[in-house]
Parts: structure tokens; sequence; C-alpha cells
């Protein structure tokens, strides 16, 4: 069944060329997290960033916790295009938290006045699953959660939770370096009905000499002499270009440099096509 656009669609670009490059995700995502958890959590709203590019150098100074979003890394699938590289790629984002509270009292039911790492890992998975993080990609999945870590140096639990979200990538289109189509002759070949043309005195001209009929597409070309007492051979005393219409003289035929000689040929139906691109084959406005 074939699709119809209600107008034209001529393309779009994207600045930069990939829009749903890694950082322009997570940039998204830690947007996601910032907006739903604040709703969520209200004053006891945890800190949520990018992980920071020397872990071992972070310092947690929020009163409850931190959520830290970072790419994992991402899988491509088989080559969806014959003509151009085009791939399925599934992109894994990880949201570490580290949390103060784990959300149970010693023995007993949840402690403290302040979200547990319990509670922000239940809130993170609502926030993102199904969430989509740009036009070029699909609704977020949850993949994995696990315990990390127990920091009791400073105090915190630290879990993992994963998510994934697959987009298209496609290779960096380099235009062709030959010039569009610009002019197509299409000549007749099968059941040809010929136009004959009498016979007509012409002239070789230049080195070795040539005559240039005013028809294409010819068949049948006879050259004699200007009296009609010899007759040429072809392959011999002249070449016969019939796509184009061209006869040559042979200097080691018998036709004299110069000579005029009696031509008679036939010719069938030649089309030109034209695409009025302008003077720029490359960028027509046709």
């Amino acid at each position: 069944m074939g699709v119809f656009l209600d107008s034209p669609w001529t393309g779009q670009n994207f600045s930069p060329p990939t829009p749903v490059d890694i950082a322009t995700i997570e940039a998204a995502i830690v947007a996601q997290l910032e907006s739903y958890l604040g709703a969520a959590l209200g004053t006891q709203m945890i800190e949520v960033t990018h992980f920071p590019d020397k872990p071992e150098a972070y310092e947690m100074r929020h009163r409850i916790g931190v959520a830290m979003v970072i790419y994992m890394g991402g899988d491509y699938g088989e080559i969806l295009d014959i003509g151009h590289v085009a791939q399925e790629r599934t992109l894994e984002f990880a949201v570490g938290i580290r949390i103060r509270d784990l959300g149970w009292a010693f023995g007993g039911p949840p402690s403290g006045t302040s979200p547990g790492a319990y509670q922000i890992l239940e809130a993170v998975r609502t926030a993102l699953m199904g969430f989509q993080p740009n036009t070029g990609c699909t609704p977020m999945k949850a993949v994995r959660e696990r315990f990390v870590d127990r920091d009791r140096q400073g105090g915190v639990w630290v879990y993992e939770i994963i998510f994934s979200t697959r987009t298209v990538v496609v290779e960096n289109y380099q235009p062709p370096s030959y010039p569009l189509f610009i002019k197509g002759t299409a000549m007749e070949e099968g059941g040809v009905t010929p136009v004959q043309v009498g016979v007509a005195l012409m002239t070789f001209s230049g080195t070795p000499g040539v005559i240039t009929l005013p028809y294409q597409n010819l068949q049948g070309v006879v050259v004699k002499s200007a009296d009609l007492l010899t007759t040429y051979v072809a392959g011999v005393d002249y070449t016969v270009d019939n796509v184009n219409g061209v006869v040559t003289r042979l200097a080691t035929g018998s036709i004299p440099a110069g000579a005029t000689v009696a031509v008679s040929y036939a010719y069938a139906d030649v089309e030109n096509a034209l695409a009025s691109g302008g003077a720029a084959p490359l960028a027509p406005n046709n």
C-alpha cells in the first residue's frame, strides 16, 4: 500500500548533524529526572547531575543523596539499507544513586523522614520508563537494577538502574562527484522505419578529413566519387560514426585529401531529453 503525504517533503537539516548524539540524550535524561523528582519529592528533592569526570575526587554534600547519569555503551544492528550504511543503535544509560538512608530501620518499619534508596529507585524508574529523550529515539525501557556498594566511610548506599533507548544511525553522506543528468539521447533501433536521403555531394575538411552529416542514427551509408564511378569501401577508405552522423576519411585509403564525394544514407529517429537545471549541474533548479 502506498503512502501519500499531505504536502511534498523537502527534507530536514539538523544542527548538530546528529541530533540524537550521546550528549543530547544524556542532557534530556538529566532534565527529565530533575523535573519529575522535583515534583515528586518536593523539599526532599535529591541532587541530579551528570557523572563527574573525576569520581574519585567527588564528595557528596547533599543531605539526602544524589542521582548521577552516565552513558554505559551501545550495540549496533545489521545494515538496514543496501545502498547506504544505516543501522539500528541501542544505547544504555545508567543512573547511579547514592543515598544516605536505605529506607528501613533495623528490624522495623521504614526509618527517617528522608526518602531512602528504595523510594528513590522507584521514583527514577517511574520518571524514565517510557520517557522519549528525543523524537529520533524510542521511549526508554528499564533494563536492570542492582545494589553496588555500601560506602561505610561516606555513610551512603549505592545503587544503579540502567535504561536503554533505540535510534538509527546513518553514514555521513558525501554527494557524488559527477554531475546530475542534464541531457540524454534516445535512438530508435528495433522496428525502424528509416528515412532515405538522396545522393549529395560533400567535401572532407580538416585532417585526415571529416564530413558531418545533418542527421544522426545512420544506416546504409554509401560513399562514392563525385562522378559516381568509384565506390569507396568502409573500413578501408573511410569510417562511419553512425550514432553521431560523422564520416571520417582514412589517410591510408584511396580517397584524396579534401575530396568531394557523393554520399547517400538513411537515418532513424533521434529524441533528445534535456533537464533545464541551470548553469550548475550539481545544483539544478529544475
